[in-house]
């Protein structure tokens, strides 16, 4: 039987069955009308929470999405956006998070930890994740808090032992000299960043990058920036890197007065460095004309410190000093193992370097010793006030100089725009901002050079 109001079809027509499910569906839509047209009590929705479908409902099984319904690939793509301090807390939660965050495609070539300080306790944690393929590690510590104690020697074989490092990157962390030396570091690095990082119970005697460059013959990239433990003889050792290109001591405030050791790395060293930077730091003209005779610079950077900056350094343990030789009458002179005096000031457990404020004031001098071409002449012969030279030969210092930064100089003129201009073929990127050039020095520098970028005071309008 077929109820009122439809028309009897037979049930083989094809259209019946279409034409019954839309009549029916009028009807209950008309029936839900009528209903909401009826007044509401005064409990009504505004104060309830909304129902829940069924579980069982096949039209609702999306509200029961969780994040452990999704797939081990769709996880590993969500994973790939955070942070490895993340990963440590999502493999914490269950088992199967724990073994999702240890796939190594999460761990195989960045890994940076400067987010926020990393704690001592919660590297040796990290360790397990690391994957011989993870290539790159950076961490992040805190000098400032208590909490923050030093790198320990079982963390630097752990990522020995399980990484193949090429690049470590440690910031703001304390490093104890009398427990993890250069050698403990991996061999293989290419990158080494001590930024920031403070050294204790340091050896009198001895560089602590003594032998670094047989310990790390790859080394290309070595910075060193906020170091004031940071000596000038550490010099010798780190020109003898073959493959080092990039240098940086900015903010090395005992970096100062070291004409023998800048002209002794510089010549006999220093034969692949290509970026140096050398900002904030006490050298003056004499060291900047040492670092001219390299050939294969193409970038400098200086720039004047603020004012002559005492260095303190306080230790855990004072350790005792070794005498002076017999040559220095002074027994507040510290000795080198090459048997040169460091000028140090040593007053109990505060050391203060002096140094004259002037001499660290880069000049003309020092800017026209870069790329400049020095004459090499010979004489044949003097005969009776005749004297015969040989043609002259013109050596290049830098000729590869590309980015030249002279920072709040002073004593810079416009006769270094005037050298820089006729002897720096390939020079790319100028700033002297802070210097004392002039309008017409810097118009004149950029009719000369007009594909070189300069920068100065005049640009600040």
């Amino acid at each position: 039987m077929f109820q009122a109001g439809i028309p009897n079809y037979r049930s083989s027509d094809p259209y019946y069955y279409q034409y019954f499910v839309c009549h029916m569906c009028k009807r209950k839509m008309k029936v839900k009308r009528s209903k909401s047209l009826s007044p509401e009590p005064s409990s009504s929705n505004e104060y309830k929470r909304p129902r829940i479908a069924n579980s069982g409902d096949s039209d609702n099984d999306y509200l029961e999405c969780r994040l452990l319904n999704l797939s081990d690939d769709v996880l590993l793509n969500i994973m790939k956006f955070l942070h490895p301090q993340d990963l440590m807390a999502l493999s914490l939660c269950c088992q199967r998070l724990e073994q999702v965050t240890r796939d190594r495609t999460l761990w195989s070539n960045c890994v940076d930890f400067r987010t926020a300080p990393t704690l001592l306790e919660d590297l040796e944690k990290y360790v397990k994740f690391f994957r011989p393929m993870t290539t790159r590690l950076r961490i992040r510590g805190n000098l400032q808090s208590n909490k923050h104690r030093g790198l320990s020697q079982s963390f630097f074989s752990a990522i020995r032992a399980t990484c193949q490092l090429k690049e470590l990157t440690m910031e703001e962390y304390d490093i104890d000299a009398d427990k993890i030396q250069i050698t403990d570091f991996p061999k293989m690095i290419e990158k080494l960043s001590l930024k920031g990082c403070r050294m204790h119970h340091l050896q009198t005697d001895k560089s602590y990058f003594f032998r670094m460059d047989f310990h790390m013959p790859n080394l290309t990239c070595l910075i060193l920036s906020k170091c004031n433990w940071f000596y000038p003889h550490s010099l010798m050792v780190i020109s003898k890197m073959v493959k080092l290109k990039e240098l940086r001591l900015d903010s090395c405030y005992r970096l100062g007065e070291c004409v023998a050791y800048a002209s002794l790395a510089t010549r006999f060293g220093f034969k692949s460095l290509e970026i140096l930077d050398l900002r904030d730091t006490g050298l003056g003209d004499s060291e900047i004309c040492c670092f001219s005779s390299t050939k294969t610079l193409t970038h400098l950077y200086l720039e004047c410190p603020r004012s002559p900056r005492p260095v303190y350094c306080y230790e855990h343990e004072p350790r005792p000093y070794r005498p002076p030789q017999q040559h220095s009458t002074d027994p507040r002179l510290r000795v080198f193992e090459d048997q040169n005096i460091l000028e140090l000031l040593i007053d109990e457990r505060r050391i203060v370097p002096y140094f004259d404020f002037e001499r660290c004031l880069v000049s003309d001098r020092a800017i026209c010793a870069l790329g400049s071409y020095v004459c090499d002449r010979t004489i044949l012969n003097n005969i009776q006030d005749m004297i015969f030279v040989e043609v002259d030969r013109r050596v290049v210092n830098n000729p590869n100089l590309k980015e030249l930064v002279v920072r709040n100089y002073p004593r810079v003129t416009n006769q270094s725009l005037v050298h820089l201009a006729a002897n720096a073929p390939s020079l790319e990127y100028l700033d002297v901002t802070g210097t004392t050039v002039t309008r017409e020095g810097v118009e004149m520098f950029k009719s000369q050079k007009p594909g070189v970028t300069i920068l100065s005071s005049f640009d600040e309008t």
